[in-house]
């Protein structure tokens, strides 16, 4: 789309005053892209998230038998090698039960006992693993898992690989575009991996309030299979998709 487009930009500070029209976008003819990649590789680290959950009449006991079990799993996990610093276990909440009063009564109930929980995720860098782990993990009781998510070890450089692969596809579908129109780009007035909509709204104080924009967006899924008592429980973990947009603003001019 061309200079016609009313988007509000990123500006690069070192852009004279001259270039900027109203509202921030450029007095030049200008084009803005989006560009777009993707990338799909195999798990090699899978996350377990579950709850560690006692229940007791008097609050002490629940509390001390919700940490007896914490401190089996942290057993459990240092003998089948997962490090501490792939450890979270820092929650803990407790909630009083109340008995059922009539349904015609609106007075909560006397309190007969407490929930107490302990909420853990812990990292798995050997997914070969982690299938027998999960059913270690369940067979300690009060254990209430709450998912099972595949990851990437080295997220950092998938994601620096990724936004290089967007900015050169921005800059294919520009030159293809401007091609077609005997122009060509002369400069870049903005890049940024949110859309410009956004990154006005946040400048300008609008009734912008969703949160800020991911870089990068990391998804994945995984597939239980049953499994029985004599060997572990078979899991399918999907590939991981990454994907980056990057929103770019070239300066523009005609080729002769």
């Amino acid at each position: 789309m061309i200079a016609a487009m009313k988007l509000p930009i990123l500006l690069a500070l070192v852009l004279p005053v001259t270039l900027l029209a109203e509202g921030g976008l450029p007095s030049v003819p200008y084009l803005y892209v989006e560009g777009k990649a993707e990338i799909e590789k195999p798990a090699d680290i899978v996350t377990l998230r579950f709850d560690l959950v006692a229940r007791n009449a008097d609050q002490a006991k629940a509390n001390q038998e919700v940490q007896t079990k914490a401190n089996k799993i942290f057993a459990l996990l240092k003998e089948r090698k997962v490090g501490d610093d792939d450890v979270i276990a820092a929650d803990l909440k407790s909630e009083p039960q109340y008995a059922k009063e009539e349904e015609s009564s609106r007075r909560q109930g006397k309190i007969i006992g407490y929930v107490v929980t302990r909420t853990f995720a812990v990292k798995v860098r050997d997914v070969t693993l982690f299938a027998r782990l999960v059913d270690e993990l369940l067979s300690t009781p009060g254990t209430e898992f709450s998912g099972i998510e595949p990851g990437l070890a080295k997220e950092k450089e998938i994601r620096d690989e990724i936004f290089e692969k967007a900015v050169a596809n921005a800059r294919e579908q520009a030159d293809k575009t401007l091609k077609k129109m005997d122009m060509k780009i002369d400069s870049i007035f903005g890049i940024s991996p949110a859309s410009f909509a956004q990154i006005r709204t946040r400048m300008f104080g609008s009734d912008y309030s969703e949160a800020t924009t991911e870089r990068v967006i990391v998804t994945g899924s995984y597939i239980p299979a049953g499994g029985g008592n004599t060997a572990p429980s078979e899991y399918r973990i999907a590939p991981v998709s990454v994907s980056q947009s990057i929103h770019v603003i070239y300066l523009i001019s005609p080729s002769k």
